[in-house]
This record gives structure tokens, C-alpha cells and sequence, in this order.
């Protein structure tokens, strides 16, 4: 028996290889007649920036502006991805439906929240995108993509992108 995909998590950074791998995703989602759930990790501060952040302001205007920050970070994150899969699924055939059932900005470490997105979404596939650079050690994916191939319960389709295939998604 073949396998089939019904549910895709495609896992995105936002950056300029973003397109080019989301595409990835709808196409196995068009193959399999699959459904795409999106994810966007936010990595939270760090604990030397949080110090940092003390020292200037009182705890309660921290977690004030925190929140605030936190907020706005969220929403336009969330905006921006939505705008980029309506870009991405009108260039689908009309006949095909739109496969994207949800899109997630979750703060969070970014392997963390996709093998935890991966397991309540029930995903048969995980799709991400690597900068695979190659260093002393010889590896070719970064720690995320790295993190998440090596710990996932699913397959997971890491899809490098040459530089010429980068796209702008601030000019969208």
C-alpha cells in the first residue's frame, strides 16, 4: 500500500524561501487531496534580552508593554501569513478547493511547537524549509529543520531553495 498524506503541516519562517517551499506543500496537497495546516514559531526572547528589558522598566510596565508587543507581533505576523497563502492558492485551478484549514503564529521554540502542532493536528507530513548549510561537522540542515527530521514521528520533506528562487514578501 502507497503511502497518502490527508493532513500537511507546513512549517514556515517567513522568510524569502517561503514561497517557493509553501509550494511544495500544495502540491502534495493537490496529489493527496490533502488538507494544509500552517504554522509560524515565534521564538521567544532571550534570558540576556529579557535582562536587559528589566533593568530600564518597572516589572509592571514590562508586562504591560510585553503584552502589548506581544499582541501586535501576533496579529501582524498573522495578517501577513494569510496574505501570502491567499497570493499563493489563487493561482490554484477553480475546481480545486483551498487546502489551507488553518493558519497558527504561535510563540515558542520552533521545533518544540511543530512537532507539538504536528501531533494534535494528527499531520502525516511535515513540510519545512532548510538553509542547509554545510559546516565543520559536515551536517546540511539547520538545528530546526534538523531538530524536527530527527525527533518527528512523520516524514518530513525539508526543501532547500537556491537563492534564485527567493522571493520579497515585503513587496506583497
Amino acid at each position: 500500500m502507497w503511502p497518502e498524506f490527508q493532513k500537511i503541516l507546513y512549517a514556515t519562517n517567513l522568510g524569502p524561501e517561503a514561497p517557493y517551499v509553501f509550494r511544495y506543500a500544495l502540491s502534495l496537497a493537490g496529489r493527496y487531496n490533502a488538507e494544509i495546516h500552517i504554522l509560524h514559531a515565534v521564538e521567544p526572547l532571550t534570558e540576556n534580552v529579557k535582562g536587559l528589558v528589566e533593568f530600564f522598566l518597572t516589572e509592571e510596565k514590562l508586562a504591560q508593554q510585553r503584552e502589548e508587543a506581544r499582541s501586535y507581533l501576533l496579529d501582524k505576523l498573522h495578517k501577513r501569513l494569510a496574505r501570502f497563502c491567499t497570493q499563493e492558492t489563487c493561482k490554484l485551478d477553480a475546481q480545486v478547493p483551498d487546502p489551507v484549514r488553518e493558519i497558527l503564529v504561535q510563540e515558542g521554540h520552533p521545533a518544540e511547537m511543530i512537532l507539538s502542532k504536528a501531533k494534535t493536528t494528527g499531520a502525516d507530513l511535515i513540510v519545512m524549509g532548510t538553509h542547509r548549510t554545510i559546516r565543520e561537522s559536515g551536517r546540511l540542515l539547520g538545528s530546526t529543520a534538523r531538530s524536527v527530521v530527527n525527533r518527528s514521528k512523520v516524514p518530513v520533506l525539508t526543501v532547500y531553495t537556491p537563492k534564485e528562487k527567493f522571493e520579497d514578501l515585503n513587496s506583497q
